[in-house]
């Protein structure tokens, strides 16, 4: 009945198909690259700067690009940035048959292509207001997750079957297509409200100022900016570089399984979704999300235990039940209190917080692995995210009580 009622409006139907295409292309991406980088580099210290390389664009380019995203035509944003990584991902075979495949190469197209991320996921999330209606923005939220889900689910399967019959190079060749697949179903969209309700003008630091200023004045957005950075610092990086070395070290196995647990991730995340969905209105989605951040680290202990493929599959499922409790109602709190000309910079900032600390959270995971390994790195941090998920509820009270 969800399904069949929010399908019903055709520019969701092609921002999510483009969404789900597209994001098979990022899953595929990302396996790819991790796995490339470690089997060229054999280092698990470079495999994290390589992956770290992927997130840094957030760290530097969100402001501009949430200010991009409120002056200029989103949809447009949308289609170039899939044009662009449709270009720049057939740069790695091409390097390949020319000779030049390394890890630095490796760096610096995992580099460009975050770039045209970075402009694209504000644009995303800010388009949603103007082909949804308000009272719908939940269900749209969740669909659009539900995307990313399908993705993780399907990305690792496809990537498998990759990386088996045509190598870890020339996946990157079939994954372009992706990109070019998803520009098709964002061209088609056609948003019913005005995208932009300002005067338009070449953006500048003032319109960078105004963003930050409103972030920090609100009591909402700034405590939220804050525990999501300090959660992202914990567990982006153990989840990103940690899993493919604890697939590889301490279960012994191949980029196959990789790809599985990559999987579970999706099965995980689709479930909790569907939770969320039946029983989210009962609660307030502050308590949810703060609620799912304590859920996201202390989920991530068990894997200190784990011996076996099986039983990390299991603690992989229950872990990404929570996630939707952050993602989907984090993104359905900023549209739902923040105004159409500011939602882009705060966006952008949310995605700084996120991408930009994952950035960080991957250079430093690779360090401590090889200090540490993967077990004891999923412990520390296990803790270390819930205990964010704590502080939010003691002390970020207007976050905390939001409807």
């Amino acid at each position: 009945m969800f399904y069949r009622r929010v399908f019903q409006n055709r520019n969701l139907t092609y921002l999510w198909v483009g969404q789900v295409i597209s994001q098979i292309g990022d899953s595929v991406y990302q396996i790819g690259l991790i796995w490339l980088t470690l089997e060229l580099s054999g280092s698990e210290s470079i495999t994290g700067l390589v992956a770290m390389s992927a997130y840094l664009p957030a760290v530097f380019l969100s402001i501009f690009s949430g200010v991009v995203s409120d002056r200029y035509d989103r949809r447009k944003i949308m289609i170039s940035a899939d044009l662009f990584r449709c270009v720049f991902i057939l740069l790695i075979p091409l390097s390949f048959v020319v000779g030049m495949l390394n890890p630095i190469l490796l760096g610096i197209n995992a580099f460009a292509i975050a770039i045209a991320a970075t402009f694209f996921n504000p644009a995303r999330d800010s388009i949603i207001p103007t082909i949804v209606e308000r009272k719908g923005l939940l269900r749209a939220n969740s669909l659009i997750q539900t995307s990313w889900q399908f993705s993780l689910l399907i990305g690792p399967a496809i990537a498998g079957g990759l990386l088996h019959f045509v190598g870890n190079v020339h996946l990157f060749t079939v994954d372009s297509l992706a990109y070019l697949l998803s520009f098709l179903f964002v061209f088609l969209i056609r948003p019913s409200a005005p995208e932009i309700d300002i005067p338009r003008k070449r953006p500048g630091f003032s319109e960078v100022k105004e963003g930050l200023i409103y972030a920090v004045k609100h009591p909402v957005i700034l405590p939220l900016l804050l525990i999501t950075i300090a959660d992202n610092i914990f567990i982006m990086g153990p989840a990103i570089v940690g899993t493919p070395v604890f697939v590889k070290q301490v279960l012994g196995l191949g980029a196959e399984s990789y790809a599985l647990i990559q999987a579970c991730y999706a099965i995980g995340m689709l479930i909790g979704t569907a939770g969320l969905l039946i029983f989210g209105k009962r609660f307030k989605k502050g308590r949810i999300l703060l609620l799912g951040m304590f859920l996201d680290g202390i989920t991530f202990v068990p894997l200190y235990f784990v011996d076996s493929l099986l039983t990390m599959e299991i603690t992989i499922i229950v872990h990404s039940l929570a996630i939707p409790m952050l993602t989907v109602v984090r993104a359905s709190i900023i549209q739902e209190i923040i105004p159409t000309k500011m939602t882009g910079r705060i966006f952008a900032l949310v995605n700084l917080a996120v991408v930009g600390m994952s950035a960080v959270s991957s250079g430093l995971s690779g360090f401590l692995l090889e200090i540490v390994g993967a077990p004891t790195l999923f412990l520390l941090i296990g803790c270390g995210g819930a205990i964010c998920g704590v502080l939010g509820w003691i002390f970020a009270r207007d976050l905390r009580e939001q409807p």
